[in-house]
């Protein structure tokens, strides 16, 4: 990376880039193929215990918002941006609590690609709970004919509903929900400089520069456009501690599993995590190896 500054860098050749978008889809492929459904558009509202006539067995009804109700003999719960309120609707602990905390990307200029080969990343500041900027050259989808990019972040700032992508996009439900809950409002204590000065770069672009060019140099404000968002769905205990190890809820009715955390990051990791919910669901169902 010659156009990065830095004193010290570990390299990791076997790092890579992937389309997930498409990775994703053949995770659904094989979903399909094992028999499996998958239904969009199934937004669940309410989950209720029932008993099977014929052999006494338990069950589980989801009750969805198109009307449509789910049978299912047991039932794993990866909700996450709503991990805690389907928890608490099936029985589940009142915490962690699910906090939205959006991440905004910048675009690197096309004619500025050149100053970027591969991942760059900061060393990860342990007095504050996001990483920082980092440089991520994407390799394009082939399933939305999106173009390569390189991206420039993500920062990170209270979002104003669980899936709030701008800050425009504002649910009140969400937002009271978030501000009423003590463990936020100790987290912000403590990283109140922090958290004001991401709010600040966020709305304005050329505030960012300074964190940017400690890496490269010669981006200016020109070669940078604003990009795509996404939001982490953050768990937060009552005092304030963020959450970044697995949390399953299992004090619900026992045909019920809530994952109400997994580590970051979870596309990577997204095999190895499913392995390890899988073990917990073998276990907590007695379900055959």
């Amino acid at each position: 990376e010659p156009h990065c500054k830095g004193i010290r860098a570990i390299h990791s050749p076997n790092t890579g880039i992937v389309d997930w978008g498409l990775v994703a889809r053949h995770y659904a492929d094989d979903i399909k193929a094992a028999g499996g459904n998958i239904l969009t558009s199934h937004e669940v509202e309410g989950v209720v215990g029932v008993v099977n006539e014929s052999d006494y067995s338990s069950g589980v009804k989801l009750k969805c918002s198109n009307g449509a109700t789910v049978a299912a003999g047991k039932v794993v719960f990866c909700a996450g941006h709503n991990s805690d309120r389907l928890a608490r609707k099936s029985g589940g602990k009142t915490e962690p609590m699910i906090v939205p905390f959006r991440g905004e990307y910048l675009e690197l200029d096309e004619s500025k690609h050149h100053l970027v080969k591969a991942l760059i990343y900061p060393v990860p500041d342990p007095t504050v709970p996001f990483l920082g900027v980092h440089f991520t050259p994407t390799m394009g989808s082939v399933t939305t004919g999106q173009s390569r990019q390189v991206l420039v972040g993500p920062n990170a700032v209270l979002a104003f509903a669980r899936e709030g992508y701008s800050w425009t996009h504002i649910n009140i439900k969400d937002l009271i929900e978030a501000i009423s809950f003590g463990g936020l409002w100790r987290v912000a204590l403590k990283h109140w400089q922090f958290g004001l000065g991401e709010m600040y770069r966020s709305i304005v672009l050329s505030a960012q520069m300074s964190e940017i060019n400690k890496y490269i140099p010669d981006i200016e404000l020109s070669d940078i456009r604003r990009g795509r968002a996404g939001v982490r769905a953050q768990a937060m205990d009552r005092q304030g501690t963020l959450i970044e190890d697995f949390v399953f809820d299992e004090e619900c009715a026992k045909e019920l599993l809530h994952v109400r955390n997994a580590p970051s990051p979870g596309a990577t990791s997204s095999l190895a995590i499913a392995k390890m919910i899988a073990d917990k669901a073998r276990d907590r169902f007695d379900l055959p190896n």
